[in-house]
């Protein structure tokens, strides 16, 4: 999601963590301090051989001091796995540049080693221009300048936390998600260091019959090999359901299968499990919810969809997402809240009726 553009709104105080004209100096440390590290623990581990269904959530990337909020909120939601971001510095969405933001790295560790019992997904974040651009405007002049920096800065992840449960190669760069190649070498390459989960996340999309240019668009992804490079397929799954201002489980379910925006009719289910069929890999919903307001499963990328709060529609949207894909791993491997451990107060936070359903979720297939 374009998360700089979503919490734009709520005012977050920015701070500005490094020197740009350090920023080769940065690399290099980091990689040598990876490399130490990475010595110290004995190399990378293998993940277990069981695939969990995964029920998490997202730390915010403009939290890097309070661990404590992050474990309240997953405690309170009943959560098993932390996505953790990483700050990855970038001046402009244009350059080719990208450091590790050495405080977001520090935080992320102290997270992880805060508390055992759950599991860990580290997300390179991209912070364009001190947080001010959302990522899915990242689009290097120098593409290959930008794979060979971003490379780097990811493979210092996979380093530094060997024992994580997966790591993101990328997260919802639209501009850059054709460069096939590139993503399948980063792949190759973080495997030489890492051995844990590999993942991809992509951006929602939409399809309508009466739209041919969105079809040819939705078969163009489908058939990029990236997503068979990697272990999990995630998706930001802000997909825009229903037009109802309040709509019911029931309008939720059938939407998932016809849409009702815009007379789309998209058929959401069928077109994801359509990767999971092609590429023989689990489907993640790497972010997953809406805000609480009337018309949130409209546009549940818009933080401001509506001035009416809604207690009820997140539950809908939730509970209608869970019970409509199958709850096995093997194809649906679960979901990640978007957002927990934010410094103030969303409309994202889950609504009393949301946050008790998540708590109390269990699969049913297991």
């Amino acid at each position: 999601m374009a998360h700089a553009q979503i919490l734009r709104s709520f005012d977050p105080q920015k701070q500005r963590l490094r020197r740009v004209g350090f920023s080769r100096l940065i690399v290099l440390l980091g990689l040598f301090a990876a490399t130490l590290a990475h010595a110290q623990t004995g190399g990378a581990t293998a993940p277990s051989s069981a695939v969990p269904f995964i029920k998490g959530g997202n730390v915010s990337a403009w939290n890097v001091t309070d661990v404590d909020r992050i474990f309240a909120d997953a405690q309170r939601l009943g959560l098993d796995t932390i996505t953790v971001p990483v700050r990855m510095n970038m001046t402009a969405a244009t350059g080719r540049e990208v450091t590790i933001d050495m405080a977001s790295l520090a935080f992320a560790r102290k997270v992880v080693n805060a508390n055992p019992a759950y599991r860990y997904i580290i997300e390179p974040y991209p912070w364009i221009a001190n947080g001010s651009v959302p990522e899915t405007e990242l689009d290097p002049q120098d593409k290959a300048g930008w794979f060979a920096s971003w490379q780097a800065s990811v493979v210092v992840l996979g380093m530094q936390f060997p024992n994580a449960w997966g790591i993101y190669i990328a997260s919802n760069l639209v501009k850059l998600e054709g460069d096939s190649e590139s993503w399948i070498s980063l792949v190759g390459r973080l495997r030489t260091v890492y051995r844990g989960k590999i993942i991809y996340r992509t951006q929602w999309w939409a399809t309508a019959s009466w739209a041919p240019e969105t079809i040819a668009a939705y078969r163009a992804k489908l058939a990029n090999p990236l997503f068979g490079a990697v272990d999990v397929i995630a998706i930001a799954a802000y997909f825009e359901v229903s037009e109802a201002f309040n709509p019911s489980l029931a309008d939720i379910k059938a939407a998932l299968r016809a849409t009702t925006v815009y007379g789309r009719k998209q058929d959401i289910y069928a077109e994801v499990m359509a990767f999971n069929a092609k590429w023989h890999k689990p489907i993640f919903f790497g972010e997953l919810s809406c805000p609480a307001l009337d018309f949130g499963a409209q546009n549940p990328w818009d933080p401001a969809v509506s001035e009416a709060p809604n207690a009820a529609i997140q539950k809908n949207l939730l509970r209608g997402y869970l019970e409509t894909f199958p709850q096995n791993p093997q194809q649906f491997l679960g979901f990640s809240l978007f957002t927990i451990g934010h410094p103030t107060a969303t409309t994202y936070q889950l609504a009393p009726s949301a946050a008790e359903y998540v708590r109390a979720f269990k699969p049913q297939n297991l």
